[in-house]
């Protein structure tokens, strides 16, 4: 049965990053600094280079992978939330080379802004919570 909360958008934070910066920690620098603990995340630009991961479900773990050139970030969205106390950014990147060959997956560290990145953050009124998931080991949101 799915699980569902209904919350209010407390404020928007518009941020535009810059080359070089890299885009989950500069998502997690810009939370911080609005004091952020729950939202969601969208946002579009350029990267020079992505690593993006995927969770292997026989091995229980993720996996990354590395596209290797510039690449134009077609799609991100993602949430905010808190485990233990702690912000934690959870989002999924879509990015297309100049053929228009498209990859996707977790957004980890690793990828650098090249021109610039334009991020969305629609901040909820209610604060978001992750736990331990037994079954599957990973930190789901903690909708009751």
């Amino acid at each position: 049965m799915v699980r569902s909360i209904q919350t209010e958008t407390k404020r928007v934070i518009f941020a535009r990053m810059e080359p070089g910066e890299d885009v989950l920690e500069t998502i997690e620098t810009v939370a911080a600094e609005y004091g952020i603990k729950s939202g969601q995340v969208t946002l579009i630009g350029a990267i020079s280079g992505a690593t993006l991961g995927y969770f292997h479900i026989e091995a229980n773990e993720y996996r990354d992978f590395t596209v290797d050139e510039d690449v134009e970030v077609v799609s991100c969205m993602g949430n905010i939330s808190t485990l233990n106390g702690k912000t934690m950014v959870h989002a999924h990147m879509i990015v297309a080379d100049e053929a228009g060959k498209c990859y996707g997956g977790h957004l980890m560290p690793g990828c650098r802004v090249s021109v610039t990145i334009e991020l969305v953050i629609l901040e909820t009124a209610d604060e978001l919570t992750r736990a331990r998931d037994e079954k599957t080991g990973l930190n789901l949101l903690n909708i009751t």
